[in-house]
C-alpha cells in the first residue's frame, strides 16, 4: 500500500536524523505531489507517524519530528538466555532491517549480564532494550523496576498479566490449533502434547498457548476417546528408557512437542526405541528452527515469523525512546503458519 511506503521513507529519514527533532516534515500537499497519491492517502502516512509517537502536531502550522528521549545513546540491547543461542530464532535480522541505515546500533547480551546492570547503568548507557525472558517469574520484580524508572523495555515472546510492559509475541494458540489439525485430518487418532515446561499452575507463557490450541482443536473437532490433559501429565513423569513403552501400551499414534529442540530430541528417542516415523507415530514441532530440515525424516512444524518479531519489537521500543512519557499495553500478535513435512505424513499425498 502507497502510504507504507511514505510512512516507512519518513520513519527512515527521521531515525536517521536527515529530518532533526523539531524540524518539519514534508506537508500533506508535499507527499501527494512527490509520490503521486491522495491528500487522503498522505495524510494516513502522517497519522502512522503521529501514531507511533514520532511526529507531533501543531495546528495551522504542521507535522514536526519528536525530540528523542535520548540524544546522545544510540545503542539498543537485545537481551536472549544465552549469547548467540539460534534455537531461540534469529530475530536480529528483523530488528537489523529496521535500524538499517539509522545511526542506531544493537549490541546482544545475556539475560545474566542485563541482570548484572544497575538501572543507571541502563539509563546512562543504553536507550532501550528488548528482552527475552527466561524465567518470567523471576525477573517481573526487576522488569517491573525498570518499568518504573522509564527505561524503555519490550518484551518478546511472553507478556506480563495486564500488559503494562510492551511485548511481541507469536500466535501460539492458533499454532497449537493449526498442528493438531493437521494431525487430526491427517487421520491420527491418539495425539499427546509433550513438553518440559511446567505451565498447569498459572497456565501462562507460549507453551501453554500451544496446548491451549492444542486442547481448543480437540474441542473443534470432538475428540473424547482419550483424556489430553492427563496423557500430557503422565508423559511429563515418564523417563526416556520407559518412553517408547508407554507410547506402544497407549497407542499413541501423534506427538505435538512444545517445539522443535523437543521434538529432535524425541525424534532420537524414538528411534532408539525402533518406533518409525512417520509411519507408528507422527511428530510435530514447534518454531519451524534450522534443525526441522536437518533431521532424519525432515520435521513438520509451526513456523513463527522471527523477522516480523524482531521488526515490530524494535518498532514498539523505537516508539517508547522517541516518547519516553507514553504510556501504553501495546501487544503485538504475529502470525504463525503450518509447515508441512514428512514427519507427519500419512500416505502418498498430503490431506
Amino acid at each position: 500500500m502507497k502510504y507504507v511506503e511514505i510512512y516507512e521513507d519518513l520513519k527512515t529519514q527521521i531515525l536517521r536524523r536527515v529530518i532533526a527533532p523539531n524540524d518539519a516534515v514534508p506537508s500533506e500537499k508535499a507527499l501527494t505531489i512527490k509520490y503521486n497519491v491522495s491528500r487522503i492517502t498522505a495524510k494516513r502516512a502522517l497519522n502512522e507517524l503521529a501514531k507511533e509517537g514520532l511526529i507531533y502536531r501543531i495546528q495551522g502550522r504542521g507535522s514536526f519530528v519528536k525530540e528523542h528521549g535520548n540524544l546522545t545513546n544510540k545503542q539498543l540491547l537485545l537481551v536472549l538466555p544465552f549469547s548467540g543461542n539460534q534455537d531461540l530464532g534469529n530475530y536480529v535480522a528483523g530488528i537489523q532491517d529496521v535500524l538499517k541505515d539509522t545511526t542506531w546500533k544493537l549490541l546482544s547480551i545475556t539475560n545474566e549480564e542485563f541482570f548484572t546492570l544497575t538501572i543507571e547503568q541502563l539509563k546512562q548507557n543504553y536507550a532501550g532494550a528488548i528482552y527475552y525472558p527466561q524465567n518470567l517469574h523471576e525477573d517481573i520484580p526487576r522488569l517491573l523496576n525498570i518499568y518504573l524508572a522509564k527505561f524503555p523495555l519490550v518484551l518478546l515472546d511472553q507478556t506480563i498479566a495486564h500488559s503494562i510492559i510492551p511485548s511481541v509475541v507469536s500466535d501460539n494458540v492458533n499454532g497449537g490449533y493449526l498442528a493438531t489439525k493437521h494431525l487430526l485430518k491427517n487421520n491420527r487418532k491418539k495425539i499427546a502434547f509433550y513438553g518440559a515446561t511446567n505451565f498447569m499452575q498459572d497456565f501462562t507463557g507460549s507453551t501453554a498457548d500451544r496446548f491451549a490450541g492444542y486442547i481448543k482443536a480437540l474441542r473443534k473437532y470432538q475428540v473424547k476417546h482419550f483424556d489430553p490433559i492427563n496423557l500430557y501429565l503422565k508423559l511429563r513423569q515418564i523417563t526416556d528408557n520407559d518412553l517408547g513403552n508407554f507410547i506402544r501400551e497407549s497407542k499413541i499414534d501423534a506427538i505435538l512437542a512444545e517445539n522443535d529442540v523437543t521434538a529432535f530430541r524425541l525424534l532420537n528417542l524414538l528411534e532408539k526405541n525402533h518406533i518409525s516415523i512417520p509411519q507408528e507415530v507422527a511428530l510435530m514441532g514447534f518454531d519451524n528452527l534450522p534443525i526441522t530440515e536437518l533431521a532424519n525424516p525432515q520435521l513438520s512444524s509451526i513456523g513463527q515469523d522471527f523477522n516480523k518479531l524482531g521488526a515490530s519489537a524494535v518498532n514498539l521500543l523505537l516508539r517508547q525512546i522517541n516518547d519516553p512519557d507514553l504510556l501504553f499495553d501495546k501487544q503485538v500478535v504475529v502470525d504463525v503458519k503450518l509447515i508441512k513435512r514428512k514427519s507427519t505424513k500419512r500416505s502418498q499425498e498430503w490431506i
